[in-house]
């Protein structure tokens, strides 16, 4: 009998064992850089996600200096659960440095909702999330996002669920019945899902500018916020013959983006995704720049009369025209400019401040910009401005993405153009201007 007993505490012993090693497989790591992700051990293979110093991961399955990388809570001990690979030398059992880098949206589905093997109606069905449901979203591509778990912390394509139809989506804070979306734990599992094809790239040297307002706050990743100061009908199409959709109210904030023809694309304030068929309608960019009505007069009240009085003056005199050389006082306008922004990181000797980061389609072509504010005492050159913008690229390039440096200089207003715009496809630079004009006023011209 004791020797039963024995052996089935040693039976019991190793089940656990077997158990707890399944549950812990790997080590924990942590990146000691910004560090990109690939879908196969070589620093050539295709980048499907990254991650932000200091994340916490799971790794395992070392072969020739790469790891397979998992998510930090995953059970499912098979090479087929990695969400990418890395080299390993950049993971470090301690964590050095942290920056949080938040990525995504959290949505809720309209109605039952399909989930493909790729962004298009023929991709696989690979689920069906329910009504309410909740899910992370990433990676758009025109109407079709990515979706995964919305506990994923990685940020990969290869730790996507599927994608789906952004158009039967909100956002998760709305009001209404959430269903937590499944936990990747759960029976609903990733699935080898097909990235959007890539497109022969072009390349457009027009910038788009956003609307100037003093009391207007960018806000998310693209387009604008602004406080509209009077009534604005929003129309459903971009002329003044469209009927009208709603009127916004003066103190409303809304969201403005796709500036063509002199109309902007209204959006909810909190609208999470750069899609123009989500706008609410149309506005002209003229009634949402302006002020009250009391504003558009300001420094020249009863405009008309003063006209008529200036005049009569003129009419009742002769004047000899004169011809004076006119001095700028540069220093009555250097309080009415703001402060430059202060420079927190360092590369090939330049002190620069990362401003903004966005990412959107142009004209087809899925754009990460990056705003850049460059703290120099002198005119970088041409050789300078190129390596200085190749390893912002290299440092944010993704995968069949194009992205463009914006470079601003001390003194410069950064709402308005840049002074320098660097170009590059995912493989390499494209094209390269400076505008010289933009540095009017400040102490380089």
């Amino acid at each position: 009998m004791r020797k039963y007993y024995i052996v089935t505490i040693l039976t019991l012993s190793v089940a656990l064992l077997t158990v707890s090693s399944a549950l812990a497989f790997g080590e924990i790591r942590f990146p000691d850089r910004p560090l990109n992700l690939r879908k196969s051990r070589s620093a050539k293979a295709e980048w499907v996600g990254s991650l932000y110093p200091g994340q916490m991961v799971r790794v395992a399955f070392l072969k020739d200096g790469w790891v397979a990388v998992f998510e930090p809570g995953e059970s499912n001990a098979s090479e087929d659960a990695a969400v990418g690979y890395s080299n390993v030398k950049f993971l470090k059992t301690e964590q050095t440095r942290v920056e949080p880098k938040a990525w995504g949206t959290l949505m809720k589905t309209t109605q039952k909702l399909n989930v493909r093997s790729q962004p298009s109606t023929r991709g696989a069905k690979v689920t069906l999330l329910d009504i309410g449901e909740t899910v992370k979203i990433d990676f758009p591509d025109d109407e079709w996002v990515m979706v995964f778990a919305p506990d994923a912390t990685i940020r990969s394509q290869m730790n996507g669920i599927g994608y789906a139809s952004s158009e039967y989506m909100e956002p998760a804070g709305s009001t209404g019945v959430t269903t937590p979306g499944p936990a990747k734990s759960e029976n609903r599992t990733r699935v080898k899902v097909t990235p959007p094809r890539e497109i022969e790239k072009t390349v457009s040297s027009k910038e788009e500018k956003g609307i100037s307002q003093p009391d207007e706050t960018p806000s998310g990743i693209w387009g604008k916020v602004v406080t509209v100061q009077r009534k604005v009908n929003i129309r459903e199409q971009r002329t003044t013959g469209a009927r009208y959709v709603r009127t916004v109210q003066p103190g409303e904030r809304v969201r403005v983006d796709f500036l063509k023809n002199g109309w902007y694309a209204v959006f909810a304030e909190n609208e999470p995704l750069r899609m123009e068929k989500r706008a609410m309608g149309y506005a002209l960019q003229s009634l949402l720049e302006s002020g009250s009505e009391s504003n558009r007069h300001e420094g020249s009240p009863r405009g008309s009369s003063a006209k008529v009085e200036t005049r009569k003056a003129v009419a009742g005199e002769s004047v000899a025209a004169t011809r004076k050389s006119m001095v700028i006082d540069r220093t009555r306008f250097s309080g009415a400019k703001r402060p430059d922004p202060i420079a927190d990181k360092t590369i090939h000797g330049y002190q620069y401040r990362l401003l903004e980061k966005s990412e959107a389609r142009r004209y087809g072509e899925s754009w990460i910009t990056l705003k850049v504010f460059l703290s120099s005492s002198t005119l970088p050159s041409s050789a300078g401005l190129t390596d200085f913008a190749t390893t912002l690229w290299k440092e944010h390039r993704r995968a069949t993405k194009n992205l463009a440096v914006f470079i601003y200089l001390p003194g410069m207003d950064t709402d308005d153009l840049a002074y320098g715009v660097v170009q590059f496809s995912d493989e390499k630079m494209l094209e390269k201007w400076v505008r010289k004009t933009t540095l009017l006023g400040t102490k380089f011209l």
